[in-house]
């Protein structure tokens, strides 16, 4: 029997995934979705005193493509963010891990502090969303994807500068796992 990630599995691997790697560093880990969904964060990881709710965003491509979630009229037109949407909330992330799965084994992590995650992905909602249409009409609601390997194929000079500023925008964050480790040690939110 062979087993594969798909579109009615991806997240709860990808939560795993994500609690693996943060146990593997120490952290202790709690899904918040044990209830039933939660809203805004997945888990939440403690260490050395502090903790961090994270949002886990997971995909499957062969190709290394990371998803942001899927955005509604509310986010194209800027009346919503991407994330944290569900206000006055206790569950707020900290974090957001965007996570492609090919296998349990073969994955890549995009492990990125939610303010850099809402601005890159107002970057790609900007190219890919907020602009009409050749033929004119605005766009529908849908995923949001991105590649950091892939270049923008536009013709459209300005939405190729906004794919390469998103890129680069993340790229310092694919498997920085230390950027939540390092924080173990400065100022998050304390629990207790």
């Amino acid at each position: 029997m062979s087993g594969s990630a798909n579109k009615s599995n991806v997240g709860r691997i990808a939560e795993r995934i994500v609690s693996n790697e943060l146990e593997y560093r120490g952290f202790r880990v709690s899904d918040l979705n044990k209830e039933g969904t939660s809203t805004n964060a997945d888990l939440i990881a403690a260490k050395s005193g502090c903790t961090w709710q994270i949002q886990v965003k997971g995909h499957t491509y062969e190709d290394w493509w990371f998803v942001y979630g899927f955005c509604t009229d509310e986010i194209i037109h800027g009346r919503e963010k991407m994330f944290n949407r569900k206000k006055n909330n206790f569950y707020k992330a900290q974090f957001v891990v965007m996570v492609c799965v090919k296998s349990p084994n073969d994955y890549q992590c995009l492990v990125v502090p939610v303010d850099i995650a809402e601005k890159a992905a107002q970057v790609n909602l900007e190219a890919n969303f907020r602009r009409p249409k050749e033929g004119g009409g605005g766009r529908k609601p849908a995923g949001v994807y991105v590649s950091l390997d892939s270049p923008c194929r536009s013709k459209d000079e300005s939405k190729r500068a906004l794919c390469e500023q998103e890129q680069q925008i993340l790229k310092p964050y694919l498997g920085n796992w230390e950027c939540l480790e390092g924080l173990a040690s400065t100022e998050p939110t304390k629990s207790g």
